[in-house]
């Protein structure tokens, strides 16, 4: 075989004269002496090479990216992750695949340069694809949620008729005797006040059974305009007895003059109950002997902002995930339907409310509702007080 001889230093760099008609790019380098010899196919698409000559900073001059260092050329085997730059001003990501050539003593070795372009195209597009196919997993998931919640939805609404149903009846004979009581009986004034209030009562029960039923079917009443510390007034005096007898106590403030917001009072009302009765719960869950619920309104801007915080026991995570579900509760067998929340939140998503929780386990837990409020009307003044 042909070969061409090139004199470095003292050495001589046998050249085989078939690497000059070689369509691939080929780099020569004989470790003893630091030469790196490069083929016309290399030099036509990287440029001139250091043919022939020593190199003194241990890198050819042409890499820009990530060098090919003299350390590597001398390692047979196949290396990947190297850029090169061509001659058009181009980088393009190369795989190296050396061995050994010649006389052993001379520790010669020949790279052949292969443009793997395609390959990392390839890779980048494999890539993409995966992090598509994440997010399509993701919207999958989703989509699956909605479902199962839809199903949930629909065993409600299946539900909701018979529960009607069922309270309807011994609830339309307590309101009914409630008030054969009012009227042919003669009650002391204390037992006048009683028997009003069991009236009153049955009547809010009755619009929250219609409210359950037409929150199911997703037909919902006509909304008006109204002042939450109204609702939350009514709300704290129906449960302030059931409070009071577990050791709980409330402290209402609100700030006057509040503005309307769109909704319905008794079901907003039906609301602040809820969580109300949540927060008791919480705290006779967590052993409290200065259980306190904290109620305040005031306005934010063009909004109304209602708090309801506690220093009960408080969520974990997963529990704050799965806390609107209908039908999920934390509690015992016999003491929550795991309905009460659920049913608050289409309440609230009906007035265009937004609602944020905050809860610590052990601490307590804080629910933030924001009001849109009706523009150019004032709400009745409301007084600071407290119920203890």
């Amino acid at each position: 075989m042909a070969v061409k001889r090139l004199k470095p230093q003292t050495h001589t760099l046998l050249v085989p004269e078939g690497l000059y008609a070689l369509p691939s790019p080929i780099l020569l380098y004989q470790k003893t002496t630091a030469t790196v010899w490069a083929n016309p196919a290399f030099e036509k698409e990287f440029g001139r090479a250091t043919a022939g000559r020593f190199v003194p900073k241990g890198h050819l001059h042409l890499i820009r990216e990530k060098p090919i260092s003299l350390t590597v050329l001398s390692q047979a085997g196949r290396h990947e992750g190297f850029v090169i730059e061509t001659v058009r001003g181009d980088k393009t990501p190369i795989e190296l695949k050396i061995t050994h050539y010649g006389d052993p003593a001379e520790e010669c070795f020949i790279a052949m340069i292969e443009d793997v372009t395609p390959k990392v195209e390839l890779e980048k597009q494999l890539i993409q694809n995966h992090v598509e196919l994440q997010k399509a997993f993701s919207e999958l998931t989703q989509a699956q949620s909605a479902l199962v919640q839809s199903a949930k939805l629909a065993s409600l609404g299946e539900l909701s008729s018979g529960i009607a149903h069922e309270l309807n009846q011994p609830l339309q004979a307590i309101m009914g005797f409630s008030q054969e009581l009012q009227h042919l009986e003669k009650l002391s004034p204390a037992g006048s006040e009683f028997v009003a209030d069991i009236v009153g009562a049955s009547k809010k029960m009755a619009e929250i059974i219609r409210g359950l039923r037409n929150f199911a079917r997703e037909s919902g009443e006509a909304l008006e305009q109204i002042g939450v510390e109204s609702s939350v007034e009514a709300a704290i005096k129906l449960m302030q007895h059931n409070l009071m007898q577990s050791g709980v106590s409330v402290k209402f403030q609100a700030e006057t003059g509040l503005p309307f917001i769109t909704g319905n009072s008794i079901q907003l009302e039906q609301v602040i109950i809820n969580l109300l009765s949540n927060a008791r719960d919480a705290i006779v869950q967590a052993e409290r002997k200065n259980g306190q619920i904290e109620v305040t309104l005031k306005r934010k801007g063009p909004f109304v902002e209602l708090v309801v915080s506690d220093n009960g026991c408080g969520m974990t995570p997963e529990v704050q995930q799965k806390m609107f579900d209908p039908f999920f509760t934390t509690k015992e067998v016999g003491k929550g339907t795991g309905l009460g929340l659920s049913i608050s939140f289409g309440i609230l998503k009906r007035f265009n409310a937004e609602t944020q929780i905050q809860s610590e386990v052990g601490k307590g837990t804080k629910f933030k509702i924001t009001f849109n409020t009706v523009l150019n009307n004032t709400g009745s003044t409301n007084k600071r007080g407290e119920i203890a």
